[in-house]
């Protein structure tokens, strides 16, 4: 063979490579969507965010979240949305989520950009209309449940 030919040829398959590994390494694609209901916050202490509808698979379903708020200047309105990765039954979204596992990949988070997690490999992206709005959880877990409480 060549030199030109084996230079083809490995050019050839360093690309097949770099094709491959680009489409192994691209981010999942969401698996559903939150909604949550827009607050104005009424003080600069924040506010508990927690109701939310996620769509799955052309349906949607009301859920209640425990434990997770948002922070910003009295008055202003929040509207909070997320995407909803890992999800393959709608029922294994209700459990407890935490902001970061111990063996997690490090993400780029900002205030206004948080990542949950449950056990079951679920994991919600969570974001806000504005980057002066600060997400957060009250604690170290935030509990979903179907339903809205009253």
């Amino acid at each position: 063979m060549s030199s030109k030919n084996a230079f083809v040829h490995v050019t050839a398959a360093a690309l097949a490579l770099l094709i491959g590994a680009a489409a192994h390494s691209a981010p999942p694609a969401s698996s559903g969507t939150l909604a949550f209901t827009p607050v104005t916050l009424s003080d600069s202490g924040g506010a508990p965010i927690e109701r939310a509808v996620v769509a799955f698979q052309n349906k949607d379903y009301e859920i209640t979240l425990n434990g997770l708020g948002v922070g910003g200047a009295k008055g202003v309105k929040v509207a909070v949305s997320g995407e909803v990765y890992g999800l393959n039954r709608v029922e294994e979204l209700e459990g407890v989520f935490v902001s970061e596992l111990a063996d997690a990949p490090p993400k780029e988070v900002s205030s206004d950009d948080l990542w949950l997690y449950s056990e079951r490999g679920v994991s919600l992206r969570l974001h806000t209309d504005n980057p002066a709005i600060t997400l957060a959880t009250g604690g170290d877990t935030v509990t979903v449940q179907f339903g809205w409480e009253e």
